[in-house]
């Protein structure tokens, strides 16, 4: 994998944003593979696609690609707010690319991606409508709340300069596919769940939680989140079910729960 990026490319160009779009577009793909599957390559969408930018032909796996000089924060900038809910509300989110480099010497230092699946309604926040004067008047953007995703929802492909290891790349992405391929989990329930788990058991220090200390929790927020859902406790114990399957939680006697994974 060549980190270096082709900078000749934006010659004719004095943006400094086009130039870094143009090389760093040009770079993925020319030399990102598809961690979802055994693709080394994947292929630009038509231009202006809602919500995607690159898509693999042999999984049909989507990606929408972020590049920054230097190190994303918290909340990263991104499309339109309602395209991008229902697109997770679907189960069609995209996988993100997040594309770190320098503007010294034009080369990739990381490259961690975040696939779809990971993505909830909570991760999206919507953006202050354009003002009235605006060319695009009253429309909506989003930032994504990275912040708030659970540690083994960030997948490293380049650290510090140097690739990782392909087939650990796409071990770290399998590990966590059921939240796509489990139609329970679907519509981002699976992963909405497992980050109320994780910063329920960070908060209390104890792998061990009741059903009870869940529901008081997080049903009010995953009720915000999904309000077509008049059960959000009967999805709560389905979503366990399906960590369970996983192997992310063990049941230790009824309504008792470990993280083991």
């Amino acid at each position: 994998m060549d980190l270096q990026l082709n900078i000749s490319l934006a010659s004719k160009y004095k943006s400094a944003s086009q130039k870094a779009r143009l090389v760093t577009e040009d770079w993925f793909s020319n030399n990102f593979y598809c961690p979802s599957c055994i693709s080394e390559k994947v292929d630009s969408t038509k231009v202006n696609t809602p919500v995607l930018d690159f898509t693999c032909p042999a999984c049909a796996a989507t990606f929408q690609l972020k590049s920054k000089s230097g190190s994303f924060g918290g909340v990263v900038a991104n499309s339109a707010y309602h395209k991008k809910i229902g697109a997770i509300q679907d189960g069609k989110a995209p996988h993100y690319a997040f594309l770190q480099y320098s503007s010294l010497d034009w080369r990739v230092k990381r490259l961690f991606l975040v696939p779809g699946h990971f993505f909830t309604p909570a991760l999206i926040a919507r953006r202050k409508p354009l003002a009235s004067s605006a060319r695009r008047a009253g429309w909506e953007g989003s930032n994504i709340l990275l912040r708030k995703l659970p540690d083994e929802a960030f997948v490293e492909m380049i650290t510090l300069g140097t690739p990782r290891d392909a087939s650990e790349v796409r071990n770290d992405w399998a590990r966590f596919r059921f939240l796509q391929t489990d139609e329970r989990a679907l519509g981002g329930w699976g992963a909405a769940v497992l980050a109320c788990v994780r910063e329920l058991v960070e908060k209390s220090g104890n792998p061990v939680f009741s059903l009870n200390d869940l529901y008081d929790y997080c049903t009010s927020d995953l009720a915000a989140q999904y309000p077509n859902n008049r059960n959000v406790k009967a999805k709560i114990r389905q979503q366990l079910q399906v960590l369970r399957d996983a192997g992310v939680l063990h049941f230790r006697s009824r309504a008792l729960y470990e993280v083991v994974g």
